[in-house]
């Protein structure tokens, strides 16, 4: 694979693992951790430049210093050594991965307002400490440099990254890989503050792991836990200690390789969060960045929509990661495959496919079975495994946006046997009663399909299709199809809301006061909200933008922020609140269209469980019909490909199904 110059990239790895610890609590697995992860990398058939530095707890215990020579200890020197190798001698578009598995420390500072810039990771030290501190805002600067010079970075941190360093009780068979911060280590070393950069705009700045880089182009971060958790270190059944990321990682990565198939970090990630949901649900991983950018390489393959994960309760049950805050209903019907089907598998019922039911419906979560009451049927479905994925073919939601159809329209469009297929619609023509319907299709005296609001006015944001256009009846029906999936992602909210989760947290507007959530804003200018836990349990934000030109967009997946915001517990060591700012434009495409007006939609989900929305992400609709070969509703995530069943001894209590809420705000945005 060559990259935009025409060359063979290179790949690179730095590869840092520390157990020992001269004043604290030993590790055992996270040498293990980086030495499995050398084997994988060697056992590619893709060259691989490998950096290692490990800490290998010696066998005398009074030993000062770890069985490995100096050059290779993973001291700060000899890290930042390894790293400005790769800055120097690596070239664009080369590939650059790096692991750290050791402990994790918070920098105590009363003037910072974000606490999770504060993270430092405890290295080795041949001094009276045993140990310095490489701060997490020098990574950072590594980091920006790497993506400036076009080079494709991936990081995992395998350490302690929430909120709190405190030691705690320990679980049987596991152990936490952090420690307290203590100021007379950082003190002791002393470390050029930023060598990575020569301007010092980093130098004073204190930044949330959320905000490393602005840009999330050409890296992504793959975290133990969330800012509030304890990343483990556990027992596996031949008896090794592990780091429980890198273990899930490494297995899944060596799973897709034996499968030769390639996927997006974003899919590894939903794999890795679905397999720590049910086997360790005590952390659960982040991811940050591009989302879109694969291992060690690029997919190549646009994705036509996405999966939901699948997997086993304790008890056997099997589960939908989708509930009620998805728009899940009682009765809606999925195809589940495994995990090594094509991405291109047919919205129709295949071979390699089992088709199942919801049978009840949760918060967060859905209980499957089987959709047919045959022998057969039932044994297919015990055959489904967590790692599975599940694509919905039929939905059973009482809200479906109703279409009228002109009788010149109903008479070109085979529409009763495209509603069949259109779950979310439902099309009637001038014959029948005369419903409300909010949009209506007519042809125009350019014999153009063109689609109508309720005043049977032409929408000027979506396209005119020229009805001798080759298969302009199927793009018309996927127009209509992707304006439901819309609306109903748009009315999507929690009707029996739970008083008291409702009470734990604060959701309010900052910029000015408007009747009923709708908001008034000119064009370029500011328009936010501050949200604040209230409560002693983290909460999770999803925040999406439902735009004019009828694409909803993850905004802080968007910016590199992966799929939610953690708002940390009150009072605890972290920030309770946050705001969230958002510049308002009148789209350009608009403007050449003399619009001057228009109205966007932020929905925002409040979950007390991490969950994602993988099927609320839609592509917009451009102004001029395209191919009839090209889906509207493509979706401009990549898919959720779930890997086989990992053998694990990690089984953990399931977690609660979870409270959630919903919040719209309508935004007018017009131009003077």
């Amino acid at each position: 694979m060559a990259n935009e110059a025409g060359n063979v990239p290179t790949h690179w790895a730095v590869l840092i693992g520390i157990d020992f610890y001269v004043q604290d609590r030993h590790l055992q697995g996270s040498v293990r951790d980086v030495e499995t992860v050398k084997q994988y990398l060697e056992a590619g058939t893709t060259p691989v430049d490998i950096a290692i530095l490990t800490a290998k707890a010696p066998s005398c215990p009074s030993s000062p210093r770890p069985v490995e020579e100096p050059a290779l200890w993973p001291t700060y020197n000899n890290i930042i050594a390894k790293l400005k190798r790769v800055l120097e001698k690596a070239k664009r578009g080369d590939f650059v991965y790096i692991h750290y598995s050791g402990h994790g420390t918070r920098r105590k500072d009363e003037r910072s307002t974000h606490p999770a810039g504060n993270l430092a990771f405890v290295v080795f030290e041949d001094n009276k400490h045993g140990k310095s501190y490489l701060i997490g805002k020098v990574l950072a600067s590594c980091l920006r440099r790497m993506v400036e010079k076009g080079l494709l970075v991936t990081l995992v941190l395998d350490c302690c990254y929430s909120g709190s360093v405190l030691r705690v009780g320990r679980v049987q068979g596991a152990d936490i890989r952090s420690v307290d911060y203590n100021p007379a280590v950082e003190t002791a070393s002393v470390q050029d503050p930023d060598p990575f950069s020569s301007d010092g705009t980093l130098r004073d700045a204190q930044m949330p792991l959320e905000k490393w880089l602005i840009n999330p182009d050409g890296y992504t971060i793959l975290a133990a836990c969330g800012p509030h958790e304890k990343a483990w270190e556990l027992k596996t059944e031949e008896g090794e200690r592990r780091g429980a990321l890198s273990y899930f990682l490494v297995e899944a990565l060596s799973a897709l390789r034996k499968a030769g198939v390639e996927l997006t970090h974003q899919s590894l990630y939903q794999h890795l969060r679905t397999r720590f949901h049910a086997s360790w649900p005590q952390q659960t991983p982040m991811r940050y960045g591009d989302k879109n950018f694969s291992f060690f390489g690029r997919l190549g393959i646009a994705p036509i929509t996405g999966f939901t994960p699948v997997y086993r309760a304790d008890d056997g049950r099997l589960c939908l990661s989708a509930g009620e805050a998805h728009g899940v209903h009682k009765g809606d019907k999925y195809a589940v495959y495994p995990f090594d089907a094509p991405e291109d598998v047919a919205s129709s019922i295949s071979r390699t496919s089992v088709l199942v039911k919801v049978e009840t419906v949760r918060c967060l979560i859905s209980d499957l079975v089987g959709a047919e009451e045959v022998a057969s049927a039932a044994s297919a479905v015990n055959q489904i495994e967590t790692g599975w994925k599940a694509k919905p073919v039929a939905h059973l939601s009482p809200r479906k946006t109703s279409v009228r159809l002109s009788a010149s329209v109903s008479s070109h469009l085979p529409w009763k046997e495209a509603e069949k297929q259109q779950h979310l619609l439902h099309l009637c023509t001038q014959d029948e009663d005369m419903e409300s319907c909010i949009f209506h299709v007519a042809l125009n005296k350019h014999k153009e399909y063109e689609i109508q609001d309720g005043s049977l006015e032409r929408i000027v944001s979506l396209p005119t299709i020229p009805l001798d256009m080759p298969g302009a009846s199927g793009r018309v029906m996927d127009v209509l199809q992707h304006l439901a999936a819309f609306k109903f992602f748009e009315g999507v909210e929690n009707r029996t809301p739970n008083a008291s989760f409702e009470d734990s947290f604060s959701l309010l507007p900052i910029h000015g006061a408007g009747a009923s959530g709708v908001f008034d804003v000119r064009h370029g200018d500011e328009w936010g909200f501050r949200v604040e836990n209230l409560g002693d349990q983290p909460l999770y934000l999803a925040i999406f933008n439902f735009k004019p030109l009828w694409q909803i967009t993850n905004l802080v997946s968007q910016a590199g922020g992966g799929d939610c915001l953690v708002l940390q517990p009150k009072g605890k060591d972290g920030t309770d609140k946050k705001e969230i700012p958002l510049t308002m434009h009148v789209p350009e495409p608009l403007q050449r269209q003399g619009g001057k007006r228009c109205e966007d939609i932020v929905k925002v989900f409040i979950t007390s469980k991490q969950t994602s929305f993988p099927s609320m992400v839609l592509p917009d609709l451009s102004f001029y019909a395209e191919s009839p070969h090209r889906a509207a509703r493509r979706n401009d995530d990549q898919l959720l490909k779930f890997l086989l069943e990992l053998t694990t001894p990690f089984r953990g209590q399931e977690h609660a199904q979870g409270d959630w809420a919903s919040r719209n705000f309508i935004i007018y945005t017009t131009m003077e």
